[in-house]
């Protein structure tokens, strides 16, 4: 298992590692990751029609938070556990190799696993007409805030599942990884800072953004639930231009001594041809 230090023991060999508690720079990165791919599904919101009302797209957004931090402490627990845990011979100490490794299985192999377990979910929900579940981002009236605390469970559950699986197999694959990860990141491991940025940042920064706006998209509401988006876009009822079309009689025409009859009998001429109005 590999130590807790930032660098190993043996002061000729460095080996990046994930996290550490006596270097303050892994936990910028991991933040400054999470910044930046949460700032992405709010890009995503403005492409949105119709958009999500800012409530809404915010618990949204909060289940992905979420998701991505515990997400992520269980991927450092794997990559920690798989680099101390290789089968065969083969061995690859590099815990930010590991997670790369991980990443990738994670937003491809992981993301199909994860679609299929929300719409199990889904036929799930509707089949025993569970409704906090049934309909993802709902979150409208008194009980709205307990739907999205029972889809945030599910949602965790669901990477739990996930992760499990994803550990199983990297720990079953282990062998050839460890080789494949040793030669891709051998010029990476004289600067194991520069392999951490690329690790967190370079190298999952555009995985990050096309996982995050796929999963957006299974958890928030359809288009046509009510309350959820902003009303936008809505085209104001068509008027009949014969109905448009009123009379009305000039001020000039409007003397001290015209009566009220008088001027019944000028707007019926200039609406129907005659003093006689049509029998509705």
């Amino acid at each position: 298992m590999a130590n807790d230090n930032y660098y190993s023991n043996n002061e000729t060999s460095q080996v990046c590692q994930i996290y550490s508690t006596e270097d303050s720079f892994t936990a910028f990165v991991q933040a400054l990751l999470a910044a930046f791919a949460l700032a992405s599904l709010w890009v995503k919101r403005l492409q949105e029609r119709p958009r999500r009302k800012f409530l809404t797209w915010f618990l949204d957004v909060s289940k992905q938070a979420f998701g991505a931090c515990y997400a992520h402490v269980l991927n450092m627990i794997i990559s920690a556990i798989i680099a101390g845990n290789v089968m065969g011979g083969q061995t690859l100490d590099d815990e930010c190799a590991w997670y790369a490794i991980n990443y990738v299985i994670d937003t491809t192999l992981g993301l199909v696993i994860t679609i299929v377990f929300l719409d199990w979910l889904e036929r799930l929900a509707t089949y025993f007409n569970w409704t906090s579940l049934k309909n993802s981002g709902v979150y409208v009236g008194r009980e709205g805030l307990i739907h999205w605390a029972f889809q945030m469970v599910a949602w965790l559950i669901i990477l739990t599942l996930v992760k499990v699986i994803i550990c199983v197999i990297m720990w079953l694959t282990s062998a050839p990884l460890a080789y494949i990860g040793a030669i891709l990141f051998a010029p990476l491991q004289s600067n194991i800072r520069f392999e951490l940025l690329f690790v967190m940042i370079f190298f999952p920064g555009v995985l990050n953004v096309i996982y995050f706006w796929i999963t957006d998209s299974y958890l928030k509401a359809s288009g046509h639930h009510e309350g959820v988006h902003n009303a936008e876009g809505k085209e104001l009822p068509q008027v009949n231009k014969d109905e448009e079309m009123t009379t009305v009689t000039p001020y000039s025409e409007m003397g001290s001594n015209t009566s009220a009859d008088e001027l019944d009998r000028k707007k019926d001429v200039a609406t129907y041809g005659s003093t006689t109005r049509p029998i509705v």
